[in-house]
């Protein structure tokens, strides 16, 4: 009789922001595209965790062929499952949500502001004359009262001039609010989510969710917002052209998905 040694697989998950990490220079480069279906391929599971609603995701999911089994949106507010199902959902206090609003309507580098519900996105236009860097082609499809009348707001993102006004805004809000909200600053804008939702917070109901161990979890990120997810578990990455304040956060660092995907498959 042969004895043979069965070593046990582990499913294994991927999870990777898309704003700066997957999707940079405006595009999904090709090799990433290729890794993440050998990934799968090996059975494994591949999710966005991103900052982005729903809606705006899902156009980007559909433009370049994106193979998610699930989603994380809102920095961690939200989460989806494999048919578009909603998981979890998170809200902000309305009232804290309008007392934001009207004081950010003072702040000259606030250039616009998106509110989502958890799904649909909407833009309210503050500086018309202003370059808007992160929303340029979102037209606004309501007005300030007719948004204000939801009332039911999963997260608030400011687009700011530049990116020194987001780490400055991003500061100022948590210093006044930080008992209802954290605010994380990405780039040219603010997201703003309910205090304690985090893109490592969406991760770890996910992984519960889907019975993934937590060391076999691979995430990484490159922005200021994604420090959560880049800290979550022992396989937390970052990319290689990362800001050092955020490197400081990671295990090791990757020039790209497909770089993190080859060493560990």
């Amino acid at each position: 009789m042969i004895n043979r040694k069965v070593e046990e697989l582990h499913m294994k998950l991927l999870a990777t922001d898309y704003d700066g990490t997957l999707r940079y220079a405006q595009d999904v480069m090709p090799e990433d595209l290729k890794s993440i279906e050998e990934w799968k391929n090996k059975g494994n599971k591949f999710v966005i965790v991103t900052g982005r609603s729903k809606e705006s995701i899902d156009a980007q999911i559909k433009l370049f062929n994106l193979p998610c089994d699930y989603l994380i949106t809102n920095n961690g507010g939200m989460v989806f499952g494999e048919n578009g199902e909603v998981l979890l959902s998170n809200y902000l206090n309305f009232d804290v949500c309008l007392d934001i609003l009207h004081n950010v309507k003072k702040i000259d580098t606030v250039i616009s502001y998106v509110v989502n519900d958890g799904i649909h996105r909407h833009r309210i236009v503050l500086q018309p004359n202003a370059v808007d860097h992160r929303y340029p082609n979102l037209k606004p499809d309501v007005t300030e009262a007719e948004l204000l009348d939801m009332t039911h707001f999963a997260q608030i993102v400011l687009s700011m001039e530049d990116t020194d006004s987001a780490l400055e805004v991003a500061s100022k809000i948590n210093d006044l609010y930080y008992e209802q909200v954290v605010a994380y600053p990405n780039n040219f804008v603010v997201d703003i989510v309910p205090k304690g939702i985090s893109k490592a917070t969406g991760l770890d109901f996910l992984i519960e969710y889907a019975d993934i161990k937590e060391e076999d979890v691979y995430t990484i990120g490159d922005g200021h917002n994604d420090i959560p997810l880049i800290e979550f578990g022992v396989h937390g990455s970052v990319m290689s052209y990362a800001d050092e304040d955020v490197k400081a956060h990671a295990q090791v660092e990757y020039d790209s998905v497909s770089d993190l995907i080859s060493k560990n498959l």
